[in-house]
């Protein structure tokens, strides 16, 4: 944690390409803020109400549970009804991108992520 960051969020990274993942992780953390990373649905599932996150990081194309579907069942979660998902996905489309509107993410990002865009997104500011 950086205790110059004004505002240090719980992030948690839903990723199944353990690199990255642990990138993202990395990131989030040099951006001033607490990261856990787990590389599948069912790990968040597992995690997310005890680690009760400000923001999730959520990779589409999750081998066990596509994102947009884990998000909705992340929502549902009375723990989370404060958290603020981002999907993190290789899918530009404008459908792909509504779709993740529709399934409740706030932010859309595409790899290879942008830094400042990443930061900007966990804060609130995109």
């Amino acid at each position: 944690m950086n205790p110059f960051q004004p505002n240090p969020r719980r992030v948690l990274v839903v990723e199944d390409k353990a690199d990255e993942g642990e990138l993202l992780g990395v990131l989030v953390q040099r951006g001033g803020h607490e990261s856990l990373v787990v590389h599948s649905a069912r790990e968040a599932l597992a995690s997310a109400s005890d680690l009760r996150p400000d923001v999730a990081l959520i990779d589409i194309g999750l081998p066990d549970m596509n994102g947009y579907d884990l998000t909705r069942a992340l929502r549902a979660q009375p723990a989370l009804e404060h958290c603020r998902f981002i999907a993190v996905t290789g899918h530009a489309s404008q459908s792909a991108v509504a779709r993740s509107i529709s399934a409740g993410f706030e932010a859309h990002l595409l790899k290879p992520v942008n830094i400042e865009e990443l930061l900007a997104a966990i804060a609130g500011r995109d």
